[in-house]
């Protein structure tokens, strides 16, 4: 419906500078997603190729369902979504917006944003992260009149792998990907300068403050950094770990799920996110393993209930 949508030219609220240089690509892009309707990533990813392919004549975008196409799934040796294949070839897999996969194709992309970020003016104050406490941060230097900027990988962070939040105060329920939303609308009404899909790698003090380097090799200064780099999903350790992630490997049970129906799983952790991971799981695959490190389970009372 969104995909029709942007057809009729209702395109989504989308900054100007990436839907012209969505338009500028010039080649053959012949887009392949695998997604599953439980996932809160395949969302960002295929309207974001729909309108790549809406605007670009040189780019077509197919969506499959891998829930109804299990025997192509196994054949391709799709173990995660959403997956993405370009031109026959695997291009990425996990939560990518317009902005990330242009980073991919467009080679000149990265240079000009790094020059971009060169560009700015030293800030008052500088967040590093763009979670709910990046947010939060970014919110309250603004409205003191604070010359503020947000650097972040992804502006959310953990919470758009998080689907039901249940300890949010006063909300009773709410969804990682909606509350992320919901904080970029917030931050975004005031001036702060949003920097996203880049990654920090060093901080040195500099006359007047700091300065910020980032992967891309670009760099920031500001007079005060606040650093709220969040939280990761825990790793195990072991041998293979890395080898088999996404490839039956995963952290996020609503996107991954549907690809393993019928089939014997294990959950890995007792906290809060293992058990709901479990509860979940157990109405979709073959039979549920649930392992723990400690002696006994670390989730709220109220899901260990219900997981028994």
């Amino acid at each position: 419906m969104l995909a029709l949508l942007q057809v009729g030219g209702c395109l989504p609220k989308t900054e100007q500078a990436i839907l012209d240089q969505i338009r500028a690509l010039e080649g053959s892009f012949r887009f392949e997603t695998y997604f599953s309707l439980s996932c809160q990533n395949c969302p960002d990813v295929v309207p974001a190729l729909n309108l790549m392919a809406v605007l670009n004549p040189g780019i077509e975008h197919v969506a499959i369902d891998g829930a109804l196409f299990q025997t192509e799934v196994e054949d391709r040796q799709i173990m995660s979504v959403p997956t993405i294949f370009l031109n026959g070839e695997p291009f990425g897999a996990g939560r990518m917006g317009a902005e990330e996969i242009l980073a991919k194709i467009d080679t000149g992309a990265a240079n000009r944003a790094a020059q971009a970020i060169n560009d700015q003016a030293p800030f008052e104050v500088l967040v590093v992260g763009g979670g709910p406490a990046g947010a939060a941060a970014a919110v309250y230097a603004a409205r003191k009149g604070i010359r503020t900027g947000v650097v972040a990988e992804r502006f959310g962070g953990q919470l758009l792998d998080t689907m039901a939040i249940e300890n949010l105060i006063s909300v009773p329920h709410t969804e990682g990907p909606k509350l992320a939303a919901a904080l970029e609308t917030h931050v975004r009404e005031y001036e702060v300068e949003i920097m996203n899909a880049q990654t920090a790698s060093g901080l040195e003090p500099v006359a007047g403050g700091f300065r910020v380097t980032l992967a891309s090799g670009a760099a920031l200064t500001a007079a005060s950094v606040i650093l709220s780099t969040g939280a990761r999903w825990r790793r195990m350790g072991v041998p293979g770990e890395e080898q088999y992630f996404n490839k039956g490997m995963a952290f996020c049970p609503h996107c991954n799920g549907p690809l393993f129906k019928g089939k014997r799983i294990a959950v890995i952790g007792g906290g809060n996110s293992g058990v709901e991971a479990a509860i979940d799981l157990a109405g979709i695959v073959g039979h549920v393993t649930l392992i723990e490190f400690d002696r006994a389970l670390r989730a709220d009372a109220v899901l260990q209930r219900k997981l028994r």
